[in-house]
């Protein structure tokens, strides 16, 4: 399973204090980038996007976190995380203030507040971020493999990352491949930690009833749309900044670029993300004044966007959290 942060109500300020660093780097990124590429360039760029556009786009963004979050409480419901729509929306959307902080920390905020405010215990509620986290991945790589045609220099790579996907898969949707490897090390280690084994083999049947066409088949559709929408919004954005762009190439360069910022494990692809996104567009023979222009709008209509919900939903979240759990509320924590 993977490690998340827990959080207490005081150590929110510092991870708070991050993702407002992360914006500034973002800003100090855009800014240089834009200096070298001809800032009175950029800014005619800037201008000339319409309005309209820029609210078609935030729509389309918003349209995937309303599904991803409606996956994220079948998970719960198919777990028996029983947490009401209004509150786990709430708790969705407060994890994005803290995607571009190390560390999942945004997940590991989701799972906190459902812990404190319903009972449900980390090794309950962790499936759900392991199922979120992998139909996302699995979206967007075939995304990225529907517009590899567009870039057949970079079909070897990306075959291989979905190889390396499909064998990330595999243990999760055959348990007891995990199951099997967590007895041996049981045999090896376990009588120093056997609580903590018992804890893990619970965790792995857990993850394990995710991984049906009703739960995780319908929550990778949701996916597919919701990152195609944001895809889809990249690509009418290039169209409007004049650059000669297919949806197919759209798609490809924005969702290579997502893969790459999460391989190289940076909290939000912050950099990484940008640098692959400027060097594909450039391969494709936008003008840099576009293609930093059009960067800096997809990340801040995306990323950002979702940041900026986040600092909105925190203040409710960290309301319920005060609170604690209401009585009648969840379930006792599991301990074993």
């Amino acid at each position: 399973m993977a490690r998340l942060p827990r959080f207490t109500l005081g150590s929110l300020r510092k991870v708070e204090f991050l993702a407002i660093a992360a914006l500034v780097g973002f800003v100090a990124i855009v800014a240089a980038l834009s200096l070298y590429a001809g800032l009175d360039q950029v800014l005619a760029h800037l201008r000339a996007v319409d309005a309209r556009l820029i609210g078609v786009m935030l729509g389309l963004s918003l349209l995937n976190y309303l599904l991803r979050a409606w996956r994220w409480q079948r998970f719960g419901d198919g777990l028996g995380v029983r947490v009401p729509w209004g509150r786990n929306l709430i708790y969705f959307f407060a994890g994005f203030a803290l995607t571009a902080t190390p560390g999942k920390a945004g997940e590991g905020l989701r799972l906190w507040l459902i812990e404190r405010c319903h009972g449900y215990a980390y090794e309950r509620s962790t499936p759900m971020f392991v199922g979120d986290r992998l139909s996302d991945m699995v979206a967007i790589l075939v995304l990225c493999l529907a517009g590899v045609g567009a870039f057949t220099a970079y079909a070897e790579l990306t075959a291989l990352a979905a190889g390396l996907l499909l064998l990330a898969c595999l243990p999760l949707m055959r348990p007891k491949i995990l199951l099997w490897a967590t007895n041996h090390l049981f045999g090896l280690f376990g009588r120093r930690a056997p609580r903590l084994f018992a804890r893990i083999r619970a965790a792995i049947r857990d993850t394990a009833r995710l991984f049906t066409f009703r739960l995780f088949g319908l929550g990778l559709v949701a996916a597919l749309i919701g990152w195609f929408a944001e895809a889809m919004a990249f690509h009418q954005l290039l169209a409007q900044l004049g650059a000669p762009v297919t949806i197919q190439q759209a798609m490809f360069v924005f969702t290579f670029a997502m893969i790459s910022g999460t391989v190289a494990m940076l909290p939000g692809g912050l950099g990484g993300t940008e640098a692959v996104m400027l060097a594909l567009l450039a391969a494709l023979g936008v003008d840099l004044q576009v293609a930093v222009t059009a960067t800096a709008l997809i990340r801040l209509t995306t990323l950002w966007f979702a940041v900026g919900l986040g600092f909105i939903a925190l203040p409710f979240a960290l309301r319920l959290a005060r609170r604690g759990r209401p009585v009648g509320v969840g379930a006792p924590m599991r301990t074993t």
